[in-house]
C-alpha cells in the first residue's frame, strides 16, 4: 500500500478520535445512566452532531459548503460540549462520588476502559483498511451512485446538494451519510476516491465498537456482573455482528467438496447450490467468482403455483457482506448509528423515571401540570433522542420506525416496571412520547423532508402473494444468534414451569399465546384487505388477474371501465377465492411462522412475569424506582435467580427482531421492484443486529444464572461462530483476486485505497481528464456525458467530478423520485446533443439546459457517432 494511503488513513483516524473526544462531555451528560457514560459511542455521536450543525446551517444559508463552514460547526460542537459540563463536579478526595461527576474526572478514573475502547477501534479500523485495500475499485453494484453523491456533497456550494445525475434538481434521497463522509474527508484532507474506502473502514470499525458498547452496558447494568466479563462478551459482539457471516459459507465448502446427497442439496434449495455437488479443483476463494454473493441471496422465492421466481430474489444481506462488497449505501452508512439509537434506548431504561406528559389530562384541562411534567423530563435528553431518530431517518429512512418503536417500547417497559402492573396510562404516555419524538424529529430535519420525494405511494403496503419463506433458509441466515436466543427462552420457560406456579402464570401464558395468535391472524387479514384494495383498483386488477390465471382459478377479468359496484363485487370474489390459497400455502410450510409465533408469545409471557408484581408491595421503594431490582425488597430468593436489570430490554430486542422477520411473510412495502426484496433486505439487516446483541447477552446471562445451559449454548454458539468466520476469510481472498489477480501472478496489482486506480491503469487518458475537470473547473457547471444503462460506466463523469450532468442512471432517478417524467424526457435530449448534425439545434439544447461543458470520451465515441466530436471542436472553446 502506498505510504500516502497510510497517511490518509492515519489522518482519518485522528479526525474521528478528535470528534469523539470533543463530543464526550455532551454524551457523558446525556447518557449518564449508562455504565460507560456513552464513551463507546462518542465517535459516532461526534460526527453526527457536527454534521447535523453543518448541514442545518448550510441548508438555511447561514454558512457555505466549505472547510470554513465545517470548522465553524466543529467549534459550535465544542462550545455545546463545554457548556454541558458547567454543573459537573470534580470528585472530592477521599469521598465516593455518585452524582454528576465531570467527564474529565470520569476519564481519569476509567482510563483502562477508555484505552481498551480506543485499541479495539484502532484494530478494527486497521483491519478494514487492509481489507478495502485489496479491492478498492469504485465500480459495479451501487458504487458509482454512492461516489456521485459523495462528490456532490463535497462540491455543491450549498445544501441540499445538487443531484449529480439530474442537473437542476437537488438530491432526492437520504443523503446524510454522504454529508458525514464528506465532512471527515475534507477535515482529513483526503481525496474522495480514497475517502470512499476509508469510510467503509470507519463504518465497520464503528459497528464493532457500537456492538461492543451495547453488550458491555447491558451486561454491566446487571449488578452481579464484572467489567472484565462485560468486556469479554463485548469483544465477542465486536466480532460476531460485523465480521462473521451466515451459515451459507458452510454449504459452499460442502458443495465444493462433493459432500451431501443430491436430494439434500435439492431440499436445501439455495440457488446455484441446488444441483449435484462436485469437487472443485481450485478453491473458489482463490478465483474471482462471485460465489460469496449467494450468501445474501439464500431465500429462493416460489410463486403460489409452485413456479420458481427466476428474477429478483430477496436480499438477506448482513454487515460483513456489506463491508466486503464495499458499497457505501445508506443501509451501511446508518449501521453504526443504529447502535447510537440503541444506546439512547438503553439510557431511557436505566435513567431515573420521571413523569411524562399525559395527553388525556391535557384535554381534561390540566395544562399547567402537564407542561411542568413535560419540561421536567430532561428536555435536552428528549431533544437529543429526537436528533438521533431524525438522523436515522435522514441516513436510511427504513430504520427510523424500528428505533422509534424500540425507544417507546423501552419507555413502556420502564413505566410498567415502576408501576408493577400494566395500566392504560402507560399506553397513553407511550403514544404521547412517540408523537412528541416524531414531531421533534421531523421539525429538526424539516428541510430534508420538504425536498424529499420517494417512489413509495399509496397503497404503501402490498400483500405477500408468494409462498412463505422456508424455515431452513432462515436457519441458514440466523443460526448463530438463534442458538443462544432459543436456549435462553426455553431455559427461562422451563424455570418458570418448575418454580413459579402462581395463578399469574396461566394468565401470562394466555396473554402471550393470544397476542401471538392475534398478531398472525391480524397480519393475515391485513394481507387479504390489501389484496382486495389492489383488486378493486383498476391499475392493480391486471396484476391480480395474472395471479388468478397462473393459479387457474377461472375468474374472468374485469374491465377497467367497470362501475364501482362491479369492481367491489369482483374484488370481493377474488379475495374469497384467494384466501384459501394463501392459507394453505402457510399451513403446508408453517415452520418459520410457528418459530416466530413461539418467540413472540414467549417474550410476552416472560415480560408479564418479570414486570408484574403483587399489588401489596411497596412501590415507593427507591430501588424499584431506579430499576435496581436486585436490591429491592420484593425479590424473593427464587426470583433472584432470574431477575436482571437488562433482561426485559433484551426480550424487547428479541421480540422486535422477530416482528421484523415475521412482517414480510404477509406484507411488504411498495416500491418500484414490485416484490419484497427491499423489505426483507432492510428488515433482516436490523434483525441481524438485534438478534445478535440479544444472543450475546443471553450467553452471559445463562452462564451467570443457568450454568449448564450457558455452557451448552456457548459451545454451540462458538462452533457456529467459527464456521461463520470462514465467510470473511474466504470472501476477502476472492475479492482480492478479483481486483489484484492471483497471488502467484507476477502481474498482481498492489494494494491501494485509491478507488480510481483501476481507471488509471485501464484508461489513463480518461483518468487524467476526469481529475483535471474535478480539480480545475470552478463552480458547478452542468456537464453533458453519454447516457446508457444502469450498473455500468455511464454517469462516470458526474460521479467522479461532482458536477451535475443532464442524466445519469435513469432507472435510479425513477427509484428516487417516483413517477416523475423528467429522466425519460432527458435521455433523447442527450442523444440529440451528441448525434444531431445541426449545430443550431444542438446550441439551443445546450442553452435550454444551461450546459457549460460537453464531455467526449471513449464511452461517448462508442455510444454515438465518433465523427460528431468534430461538431464540438468546431463550435466550442
Amino acid at each position: 500500500m502506498p505510504f500516502s494511503d497510510i497517511l490518509a488513513a492515519f489522518r482519518w483516524w485522528v479526525v474521528l478520535l478528535f470528534l469523539g473526544f470533543i463530543a464526550f462531555p455532551l454524551a457523558h451528560s446525556l447518557l449518564k445512566g449508562l455504565p460507560d457514560r456513552g464513551y463507546a459511542f462518542t465517535k459516532m455521536f461526534g460526527i453526527l452532531i457536527a454534521s447535523y450543525i453543518f448541514w442545518l446551517l448550510g441548508t438555511i444559508g447561514f454558512i457555505r459548503n466549505t472547510i470554513g463552514g465545517i470548522l465553524l460547526a466543529v467549534i459550535l460542537l465544542i462550545t455545546l460540549s463545554i457548556w454541558t459540563t458547567r454543573w459537573a463536579k470534580e470528585p472530592q478526595k477521599g469521598k465516593h462520588q455518585i452524582g454528576d461527576i465531570s467527564p474529565w474526572a470520569w476519564l481519569r478514573s476509567n482510563w483502562r476502559y477508555v484505552l481498551g475502547v480506543e485499541i479495539l477501534f484502532a484494530i478494527a479500523f486497521i483491519f478494514w483498511v487492509l481489507v478495502r485495500s485489496q479491492n478498492p475499485a469504485i465500480t459495479a453494484t451501487e458504487k458509482p451512485m454512492e461516489f456521485a453523491f459523495l462528490n456532490s456533497a463535497s462540491r455543491s456550494p450549498t445544501y441540499p446538494p445538487l443531484d449529480p445525475w439530474l442537473s437542476g434538481f437537488a438530491i432526492s434521497y437520504y443523503y446524510f451519510g454522504y454529508v458525514m463522509t464528506s465532512v471527515i474527508t475534507r477535515i482529513a484532507a483526503v481525496p474522495e476516491q480514497i475517502g470512499f474506502n476509508l469510510a467503509i473502514a470507519w463504518l465497520a470499525a464503528g459497528t464493532s465498537i457500537g456492538a461492543f458498547g451495547i453488550v458491555y452496558n447491558l451486561i454491566l447494568a446487571d449488578k452481579d456482573s464484572l467489567k472484565v466479563r462485560a468486556a469479554i462478551f463485548g469483544l465477542i459482539a465486536a466480532v460476531s455482528i460485523p465480521v462473521a457471516g451466515n451459515m451459507e459459507v458452510l454449504l459452499e465448502v460442502l458443495h465444493a467438496n462433493d459432500i451431501g446427497s443430491d436430494g439434500l442439496w435439492e431440499w436445501m434449495d439455495v440457488r446455484d447450490l441446488n444441483g449435484p455437488p462436485e469437487v472443485v479443483e481450485t478453491p473458489r476463494y482463490e478465483t474471482s467468482q462471485w460465489w460469496w454473493w449467494r450468501s445474501s441471496r439464500v431465500i429462493h422465492e416460489y410463486h403460489l403455483s409452485g413456479k420458481p421466481e427466476e428474477g429478483l430474489e430477496p436480499i438477506a444481506e448482513f454487515p460483513a457482506f456489506s463491508f466486503i462488497l464495499g458499497d457505501l449505501h445508506p443501509h451501511v452508512l446508518a449501521l453504526p448509528f443504529a447502535f447510537l439509537g440503541l444506546a439512547f434506548s438503553l439510557a431511557w431504561w436505566l435513567r431515573p423515571k420521571r413523569p411524562i406528559f399525559d395527553i388525556k389530562k391535557w384535554f381534561q384541562g390540566d395544562i399547567q401540570n402537564q407542561f411542568r411534567d413535560l419540561t421536567s423530563n430532561d428536555k435536552s435528553f428528549l431533544i437529543f433522542t429526537a436528533v438521533i431518530l431524525g438522523a436515522l431517518s435522514f441516513l436510511n429512512t427504513w430504520d427510523v420506525l424500528i428505533y422509534l418503536f424500540l425507544i417507546v417500547g423501552t419507555f413502556v417497559l420502564a413505566q410498567w416496571r415502576v408501576n408493577g402492573r400494566w395500566s392504560a396510562i402507560i399506553l397513553r404516555q407511550a403514544i404521547t412520547l412517540g408523537a412528541i419524538l416524531t414531531i421533534l424529529a421531523i421539525l429538526l430535519y424539516l428541510p430534508f423532508y420538504l425536498g424529499f420525494r420517494s417512489q413509495a405511494g399509496p397503497p404503501f403496503l402490498l400483500p405477500m402473494a408468494m409462498r412463505p419463506t422456508r424455515l431452513i433458509h432462515i436457519m441458514i441466515i440466523f443460526t448463530m444468534p438463534l442458538i443462544s436466543i432459543l436456549t435462553l427462552i426455553i431455559t427461562l420457560l422451563l424455570w418458570f414451569v418448575r418454580h413459579n406456579r402462581q395463578p399469574v402464570q396461566k394468565q401470562a401464558w394466555r396473554i402471550g399465546l393470544v397476542s401471538a395468535a392475534g398478531l398472525i391472524f391480524g397480519l393475515f387479514l391485513l394481507m387479504l384487505f390489501l389484496g382486495w384494495i389492489i383488486a378493486f383498483n383498476p391499475e392493480g386488477a391486471s396484476r391480480v388477474q395474472a395471479l388468478i390465471d397462473e393459479l387457474g382459478l377461472g375468474i374472468a377479468s374485469i374491465s377497467s371501465e367497470a362501475a364501482i359496484t362491479s369492481r367491489i363485487g369482483w374484488a370481493t370474489n377474488v379475495i374469497i377465492r384467494l384466501a384459501p390459497v394463501f392459507l394453505i400455502a402457510r399451513l403446508t410450510n408453517p415452520g418459520l411462522i410457528l418459530l416466530l409465533a413461539f418467540l413472540i408469545a414467549a417474550v410476552i409471557f416472560l415480560l408479564v412475569h418479570l414486570l408484574n408484581r403483587p399489588t401489596h408491595l411497596n412501590r415507593d421503594d427507591p430501588n424499584i424506582k431506579n430499576n435496581n431490582l436486585e436490591s429491592s425488597n420484593y425479590v424473593t430468593t427464587a426470583q433472584l435467580k432470574i431477575t436482571s436489570t437488562s433482561l426485559p430490554l433484551v426480550l424487547l430486542l428479541i421480540g422486535t427482531a422477530s416482528l421484523l422477520v415475521l412482517g414480510p411473510e404477509f406484507v411488504y412495502l411498495r416500491d418500484n421492484f414490485g416484490q419484497r426484496i427491499n423489505t426483507i433486505f432492510k428488515f433482516y439487516y436490523q434483525a441481524w443486529l438485534l438478534f445478535g446483541l440479544a444472543a450475546i447477552y443471553g450467553l452471559d446471562y445463562l452462564l451467570r444464572r443457568f450454568r449448564i445451559s450457558g455452557i451448552l449454548a456457548t459451545f454451540m454458539y462458538g462452533a457456529a461462530l467459527l464456521v461463520a468466520l470462514l465467510f470473511p476469510l474466504y470472501a476477502i481472498q476472492s475479492r482480492a483476486v478479483e481486483y489484484r489477480g492471483p497471488k502467484t501472478s507476477p502481474e498482481r496489482l498492489g494494494a491501494t485505497l485509491d478507488g480510481l486506480e483501476y481507471l488509471r491503469i485501464g484508461n489513463p487518458d480518461e483518468y487524467d481528464a476526469l481529475l483535471w475537470i474535478r480539480d480545475h473547473i470552478e463552480g458547478v457547471p452542468v456537464i453533458v456525458e453519454a447516457v446508457g444503462g444502469q450498473y455500468s460506466a455511464y454517469g462516470r463523469v458526474a460521479a467522479t467530478t461532482g458536477l451535475p450532468t443532464l442524466l445519469g442512471w435513469a432507472g435510479h432517478e425513477y427509484q428516487w423520485r417516483g413517477s416523475t417524467p423528467e429522466p425519460g424526457q432527458r435521455e433523447p435530449v442527450v442523444g440529440s446533443i451528441y448525434s444531431d448534425n445541426s449545430w443550431t439545434e444542438t446550441a439551443n439544447l445546450l442553452d435550454r439546459y444551461d450546459v457549460g461543458l460537453v464531455y467526449f470520451g471513449t464511452l461517448e465515441r462508442s455510444t454515438y457517432d465518433p465523427r460528431v466530436g468534430e461538431k464540438f471542436n468546431q463550435n466550442l472553446d
